[in-house]
This record gives C-alpha cells, structure tokens and sequence, in this order.
C-alpha cells in the first residue's frame, strides 16, 4: 500500500509502509494549507516580475510561444528559464522521494528557498533574474512532492484540473442520482473525491486574496507561507 498522502508518482522507501487511515477533516486541513502556500507565492511573484507566473506553466508556455513569435527575446528568457527551473523541481523532488527515508524533504527544501526570496525580492532588481527562478524551482518541488491525499490525486499548485476532477465527481455523486441516472454499473464517487478538489479551488481564490493584501502592507510576505510549510510538514510526519 502507499501512503495516505502519497508523493507525485515514484517509489519511495517510505511507499512500503502500511497505510494510515487520515480523517477528511485531516486532508481538507493539508490541502488547504498547502494551496494557501502556492496561491500567496504566486499572486506575489506574478505582481513582483510584472505579470509572469512562476507556477502555472500552461500560461508560461502559451506566454513563451507568443514571446518568440513576437520575437520578445527578454521576455521569453525569463519565461523560458521560469520553466525550465519548474521542471528541474519535480526532478529533484522525484529523485528525493525515490532515494530519501523520509519524503518530506523536498517541501522543507522549499521552505528555505522561499525564506531566502522573502530578503532576495526586498531589492527590485532582482526580482526578475532571481526571484522568478528560484520560485518556479520551489513550486516545482511542491508539484512533485505531494500529488495524492488520502488516495484522491489532487495537484496543489494548479487549479484547472481541480475543477475539472470536482466537476466530475459532484456529478457522479450528486447529479446523477438527483436526476436518476445512475447505472447498475456506476460507482458513486467518495465524498472526499468531491470535497478535496473543491477545498482546493476555493482556497486558491481566498488566498490569493489574502497575498494581495499582504503584499500591501508588508513586504516580507513570503515568510508566512514559510511557516505554513514547516507546520504542514511536521503535521505530515505524523503519518510515517
């Protein structure tokens, strides 16, 4: 069996450990928190660099393709390396959890970076060639780090595919049996399948607006985040 929140694909040493029964409320209280890391850094560094997201590479690919097209070399060389650094993330998260006991490493790998990005954004002229990178190499990390909860596959650091997962699951939970429409041959979905993507979404949305208003009264922001990690991860060992 794998863990109850199980990392982004691989085979970890700590894969092999019987699985632990965590409550809903357990998993909406990592979600939540988790989301509330990603949503904060990136409403923060998307308003720092001037309109580039360090996290949401579907919207950086489509902004490098027209970069290039419009031959905006400046542009697309931070986009570019944006998304290579995200990419070189999930690398080194996969190869931590695969190789590592302990398989938290990479989220308190990602806890220092941003502490040192909450100093490194207070000089503006590095918030491009720095803090863009070093960011998308952090959420990165987050993405491969943790892609299940309690056995629902859930990424918290985008929210397109959250959307379409609780839209499929409140259907087949909700809508087909209101309407009648539910099969011999249909499994209805857990509640936890509806819950979580839901959960995520909507804290998406919250804390972004919570980093907008933090950014504007402080300029250390990031360090919250920082600390809601290492409480996640402390909470997370409780499993293992």
């Amino acid at each position: 069996m794998t863990n109850v929140l199980t990392q982004g694909g691989g085979v970890s040493a700590a894969s092999a450990q019987p699985e632990k029964e965590v409550s809903l409320a357990v998993l909406l209280r990592r979600v939540i928190c988790l989301t509330f890391v990603v949503s904060v850094v990136e409403v923060t560094t998307y308003v720092d660099v001037g309109g580039i997201y360090p996290g949401i590479m579907t919207g950086n690919t489509v902004q490098l393709g027209r970069a290039v097209a419009l031959h905006h070399w400046a542009n697309a060389g931070s986009i570019g390396t944006a998304i290579g650094l995200f990419f070189l993330g999930c690398i080194g998260a996969s190869l931590i959890k695969r190789f590592l006991s302990w398989p938290y490493w990479g989220l308190l790998i990602m806890a220092a970076i941003l502490a040192v990005v909450s100093f490194i954004r207070l000089v503006p002229d590095l918030r491009l060639s720095v803090e863009l990178p070093l960011i998308a190499l952090a959420l990165g990390i987050q993405g491969e780090t943790l892609a299940k909860f309690g056995g629902v596959s859930l990424q918290t650091i985008v929210v397109t595919n959250n959307i379409v997962k609780f839209s499929e699951a409140f259907t087949g939970r909700y809508l087909l049996k209101w309407f009648s429409l539910v099969r011999p041959t249909d499994k209805r979905p857990a509640l936890k399948e509806v819950a979580l993507p839901a959960c995520s979404w909507v804290t998406y949305v919250l804390s972004a607006m919570v980093g907008a208003t933090i950014g504007q009264v402080s300029s250390l922001g990031l360090l919250l985040p920082v600390v809601v990690l290492v409480l996640t991860v402390i909470d997370l060992h409780r499993d293992l």
